[in-house]
């Protein structure tokens, strides 16, 4: 007997036991089980830090570039925090669990965004109103355990900030199903009959997969996977925004490093808010911003190339260092990659019910709260 996820096949005894093992897998649609060993939550100490470099305090160009008049986050205790356009009130970041009380009252009052200049130009200020987390639950029980007092504090008694859920990476199954599915066939067929053999072999073969699509395999598998949680993010956003232009505040969304399911979700954003614009100015915006990330994390990229595909590799655990930084050709080969399965970075958000109607909406909301 043979278990491959919820299929059970039987092995006949025999000469044609093997060719009656090959017609049954390709006869079968194999329903794969959760591989348990994988986990799809970048662990922490996969970071490559560079001390030498201070990721907290982060001026973006008020004028559409990266230099020139700034935008401060003057934030010692949060990563990676920015707005996604300058002037707006759609924020970026790194995990909220690091605070210090003078930061944390900062963000709720309003005077990190932007530190002095965070008046609007109605002559108010813009205080924290929403904060979306796209981890796992299990990433939050372990930064809960973690937490400063202060960021406890921020999480258990602020009052006038609402806390949104919203796991992007929540559906496991789908995602290692996706990550299968998205394999040379005759390597996942080659994997799965050693499966019959050699246990957990099909695991080891997507690990390698993966790790070597890098960066844009995993956010093409994300934007697949995780279409809904990033419509329900998306709504959040206009919504606030909408509130913003009525006394309403500035949002934050992140994850764990502000930089992969938060780039996924800032990209979709910043296609909507500078649809107006060409795509070749549109795209290398959103991959300037995509690749300001790895800067301001101290992080760089994997330039090793150890991963050779052998899919009996004793470990069907993935090596995240194939993860690390923020490349610009990640990004840019995840625009290519969406281009060519929706037509466009619209098309897909047609896909997940974030329509022009949506989008149009939130232009409109965020300039007028500039």
């Amino acid at each position: 007997m043979l278990r491959i996820g919820k299929t059970t096949i039987s092995i006949p005894i025999g000469s044609c036991a093997i060719s009656w093992f090959v017609f049954a897998v390709l006869a079968t649609t194999i329903t794969t089980a959760p591989i348990q060993a994988l986990q799809t939550v970048v662990p922490s100490s996969s970071s490559l830090l560079l001390p030498s470099l201070n990721a907290n305090l982060i001026n973006v160009g008020a004028e559409g570039g990266d230099s020139g008049g700034a935008v401060t986050c003057e934030v010692s205790s949060v990563k990676n925090l920015r707005p996604i356009v300058p002037g707006s009130t759609l924020y970026r970041s790194a995990t909220l669990d690091d605070l210090t009380e003078e930061d944390a009252e900062r963000l709720l009052n309003g005077s990190a965004f932007g530190g002095e200049t965070a008046a609007t130009t109605t002559g108010r200020k813009k205080p924290l109103s929403l904060v979306i987390d796209l981890r796992n639950a299990d990433e939050v029980t372990k930064g809960k355990k973690a937490r400063t007092a202060a960021s406890q504090a921020f999480y258990d008694d602020s009052t006038g900030v609402e806390f949104l859920a919203v796991p992007v990476l929540g559906n496991v199954d789908a995602f290692w199903e996706e990550a299968i599915a998205s394999m040379d066939a005759k390597e996942r067929w080659v994997a799965t009959l050693q499966t019959a053999v050699v246990g957990g072999a099909l695991d080891r073969a997507a690990a390698r997969h993966l790790e070597r699509g890098g960066l844009p395999l995993l956010y093409s598998i994300m934007m697949k996977t995780g279409g809904r949680p990033l419509a329900t993010a998306l709504d959040a956003c206009l919504e606030a925004s909408r509130s913003s232009n009525n006394n309403g505040g500035t949002v934050i969304f992140h994850c764990q490093k502000g930089k992969d399911r938060t780039g996924v979700l800032a990209m979709l954003l910043q296609t909507c808010l500078n649809s107006s614009s060409s795509s070749s100015s549109s795209d290398e915006e959103i991959v300037d911003a995509y690749a300001l990330s790895g800067e301001l994390l101290g992080e760089l990229p994997n330039q090793s190339n150890t991963s050779d595909g052998d899919s009996s590799s004793s470990t069907s655990t993935i090596d995240w260092s194939y993860f690390r930084g923020s490349p610009a050709y990640a990004m840019e080969d995840t625009l290519e990659w969406t281009r060519q399965q929706y037509g466009s970075v619209e098309g897909y958000m047609d896909s997940i019910s974030f329509g022009e109607a949506k989008r149009a909406q939130l232009r409109k909301f965020c300039q007028n709260s500039n």
